[in-house]
């Protein structure tokens, strides 16, 4: 077994479960001696208000600087019933590696560290590398933005790559451009200290009838959102953008059964993939209010709460949108509570730009096939914060070391170990031709 196999079986038996902190001083104490014994640089575990960030870098007095951005934190392994092999036993089974966190975030962490290595070893980095290693990515990397904020100037980069897209179904390297944005907030109605019998129905307000009204207010039945202002600040997509969203590969009836729901409201490939990628939405992700048990109780209750998340696209700024959402509630009588649970921006880096130019072209050498490009991800990761908070320009998702099959979050998660191999060469060739680029 050669080092870079036998490295990341060590990586992937430590447990580093963000959610109770489980394995975690114990991962980063192991990434740090890691760091320092293949590159031979000194890497500092890092203190915030949280887990620790564990940071290296590597400078070779190079005209470019990259950010490389990964996170060392998996998700708790439950249900336990399910896995077929233990969790973190990195078992290897059929030219696969089984372990919570192979594929989300432990497989292409260590591939990157690797590439990084035979590039070292072999005087050919020509790129100075920034890396930052992040415990709370799974728990919503609560003080990642505190960190980057107090270590701004140290942070500093031309670049960014995060955590990695990973291979599509047919096994093609994505190259994701960008994220949507996010604004999470919660909606609390309470009129009073206990609920009553519904006797008293013509006496109080009901707050499941009043949230529910204010609801309705936000977005109509095609889901555009009705908040004034809403879309003033999205910004029209370019002709390169247009490109892309047309060869993005979408079988429709394949994802309506994946998805698992009797209808999209969409049946055009290419409609589909222009909503998921560059509609802004509202959405409901839960409502409770009241008796939901067996049979019936007859009540008012006093308490109703919901929960919203509104995806964000370039240029919507989501405190932005905080303050319509809040002008909004009072225009239409919300008197409630408003509870923020997070606030991320939307970004989309250019085509064009010289670190996706490398990621496109590195990728057809290692694997052999046209990758696929995407404007954004649907999702949100914490890219933002270094294009905002940071003012790194550009950044891009992308060579991840598990794919489609991979069960990220689920039971069995794996990652093939060809797959790995082809992480660690695809970086390797990110990293030269980026220099040069």
């Amino acid at each position: 077994m050669d080092e870079e196999l036998y490295t990341l079986i060590e990586f992937l038996k430590k447990p580093s479960i963000s959610a109770t902190g489980e394995g975690i001083e114990e991962t980063a104490n192991y990434l740090k001696e890691t760091i320092e014994k293949l590159l031979g640089v000194k890497s500092n575990i890092e203190k915030t208000k949280g887990h620790p960030v564990v940071y290296a870098e590597i400078n070779v007095n190079a005209k470019k600087t990259l950010l490389v951005y990964n996170h060392y934190d998996v998700q708790p392994v439950d249900p336990i019933s399910e896995w077929k092999r233990a969790p973190f036993s990195a078992t290897i089974e059929n030219d696969r590696i089984y372990a919570r966190g192979a594929s989300d975030n432990k497989g292409t962490l260590m591939a990157r560290l690797f590439a990084i290595k035979h590039l070292i070893d072999k005087h050919e980095l020509n790129v100075n590398v920034k890396l930052l290693y992040e415990g709370e990515e799974e728990i919503g990397s609560v003080n990642l933005e505190d960190y980057i904020e107090k270590n701004a100037n140290k942070l500093k980069a031309d670049s960014v790559i995060m955590e990695g897209a990973g291979l599509d179904p047919k096994g093609r390297p994505q190259i994701v451009l960008g994220v949507k944005g996010l604004l999470y907030v919660e909606l609390v109605l309470d009129y009073g200290t206990k609920d009553l019998h519904s006797s008293n129905a013509p006496l109080v307000r009901n707050p499941c009838i009043d949230l529910s009204k204010v609801i309705s207010t936000l977005v109509d039945m095609e889901g555009r959102v009705l908040i004034e202002g809403f879309y003033n600040d999205v910004r029209e997509l370019t002709e390169e953008e247009r490109e892309l969203i047309k060869k993005y590969d979408i079988d429709v009836e394949e994802l309506r059964k994946a998805l698992g729901f009797k209808e999209l409201r969409y049946s055009d490939r290419e409609k589909i993939a222009e909503a998921l990628l560059t509609y802004p939405t509202c959405n409901i992700d839960g409502f409770e209010c009241g008796y939901t048990g067996k049979g019936s109780k007859t009540i008012v209750p006093h308490r109703a709460f919901a929960k919203l998340d509104f995806r964000l696209v370039p240029n919507q700024d989501p405190y932005k949108i905080f303050e319509l959402l809040k002008k909004h509630l009072q225009k239409v009588g919300f008197n409630g509570e408003i509870i923020t649970h997070g606030f991320e921006y939307p970004v989309r880096t250019s085509v064009n730009s010289p670190v996706v130019k490398a990621m496109i072209e590195s990728a057809r050498r290692v694997y052999g096939t046209e990758p696929q490009v995407i404007p954004n991800s649907a999702g949100t990761q914490p890219m933002g914060l270094f294009v905002y908070k940071l003012g790194i320009r550009d950044a891009v998702s992308a060579i991840g070391a598990g794919g489609y099959y991979s069960n990220a979050h689920a039971p069995n998660e794996n990652i093939r170990i060809d797959d790995y191999y082809k992480a660690i060469k695809h970086t390797e060739e990110f990293l030269k031709l980026y220099s040069t680029l």
